[in-house]
Parts: structure tokens; sequence; C-alpha cells
């Protein structure tokens, strides 16, 4: 077996250990592909960690936009400048005038100077 080996050139050999390299590379994907079932999610601890420094970052929990009171927690529609809809949760304000929501898949900020709209969703 030996003499087999030693009858390999270093090119072959070094196109052996990429080939190997490459398809073990694609195997550790598929793997990690399957585990996670197509798809990255929060795990619930992760999750619980980001709102808490969410909540630090902005930590006044009420605001007043014209004339009307919004508070942590409630679900919210936002029409920015730009005509962006934003809707989720709010998450609180913080001494710079920055919004912070939490919709469905992101947690956006945004300037309160830039916001046309603030309504109350049921």
């Amino acid at each position: 077996m030996w003499e087999r080996l030693t009858a390999l050139s270093w090119s072959q050999v070094l196109l052996a250990a990429v080939l190997a390299f490459f398809i073990w590379g694609i195997l550790r994907f598929l793997l990690s592909f399957r585990q996670t079932g197509g798809r990255q999610t929060w795990g619930e601890v992760d999750m619980a960690r980001v709102m808490e420094r969410c909540r630090e970052m902005f930590p006044i929990e009420t605001i007043l936009f014209r004339g009307a009171e919004f508070r942590r927690g409630m679900q919210v529609r936002i029409m920015t400048t730009q005509q962006n809809i934003i809707e989720g949760e709010l998450i609180g304000m913080n001494k710079i005038n920055m919004v912070c929501i939490r919709t469905r898949t992101q947690i956006i900020a945004h300037h309160l100077e830039k916001i046309q709209e603030m309504t109350r969703l049921s």
C-alpha cells in the first residue's frame, strides 16, 4: 500500500486534499442546514437577552407624539417621512429621540422627528 502512495505525484496528493476539504465542507453545511430545518432561528435565551439590551438602550417607556401617549409594549403602526410603514411592538425611546420598535423579523430604531404618523393597533 505504501508503494501505491509513493507512486502519486505531489499535484495528485494536493488535488485529493483539496477535493476532500470541499466534500467535508459541503457535508458539514448540509448537516447544519438539516439540523436547523433550513432556517436560522433565535433561541429563547438569545431573544430575551436582546430584548433586555434594547430596554437598556431605550429606557424611556412613555412617548408623547402629537398629543397621544404611547407606552412600552403597545402594538403601533408608524409611517415615516419616506412613506415607510413599520408595525410592531414599541420598545421605548432614548434621550436623543430615537424610537425602537420590534417587528416580527427586525428591531428598528427610528428618529422621532422623521415619523409622520403613529397610531395604536388593536
